[in-house]
């Protein structure tokens, strides 16, 4: 597991708006079951906040994908860049436990004071990837595809204007343009 947890305690003793900066890099960071974000590097900046502290993310690596057309595995380069609130949880001056945000599925730091922008660079990277992969190889290529069907004859039943379903369409339609020209 790689570590890309940050220790912010000295930043929660600081004044709002004091700031920190970090550089990192990893070798992988599992981003699901199958997907692995590899040769990691970046950069990360805390600023303190009133609740905890805000963390502003630039990150590279490499993801290896299938792609959609040829079905072959690709590097591709994911470059991310996010901001986030993380909220303490513990009271950096007394251990008292802290009310939880208010706002929807937030990032926490651990008791320890630690910052985990590992796990919030899995969510935001999974975000950032592309949902049918396409090989640098086979982009710009055109997509050619050939069905066949056995059993399904060739030829369709044409429509005529005569059907019912036809007549009832145009007639609504009719209805609706004269009620929208009175408006």
């Amino acid at each position: 597991m790689p570590d890309l947890k940050f220790n912010v305690a000295q930043l929660l003793r600081a004044e709002m708006g004091t700031r920190r900066d970090y550089t990192f890099s990893e070798a992988s960071l599992a981003l699901d079951a199958t997907l692995k974000l590899r040769d990691i590097h970046g950069s990360v900046v805390f600023t303190r906040t009133a609740t905890g502290v805000w963390a502003k993310v630039k990150a590279q690596g490499m993801v290896q994908l299938t792609c959609v057309r040829s079905l072959e595995e690709f590097d591709y380069p994911v470059s991310i860049t996010f901001a986030d609130q993380f909220h303490s949880v513990v009271d950096v001056f007394n251990g008292n436990t802290l009310p939880p945000p208010i706002e929807d599925d937030p990032f926490f730091l651990n008791e320890l004071h630690l910052a985990d922008v590992g796990e919030a660079l899995r969510e935001y990277t999974l975000l950032e990837l592309p949902l049918n992969p396409v090989s640098p190889a086979y982009q710009g290529q055109p997509v050619s595809y050939t069905v066949q069907s056995d059993g399904i004859e060739d030829t369709v039943a044409p429509v005529t204007q005569d059907e019912p379903t036809i007549s009832a369409l145009q007639a609504w339609a009719e209805r609706h343009n004269k009620r929208n020209r009175r408006i």
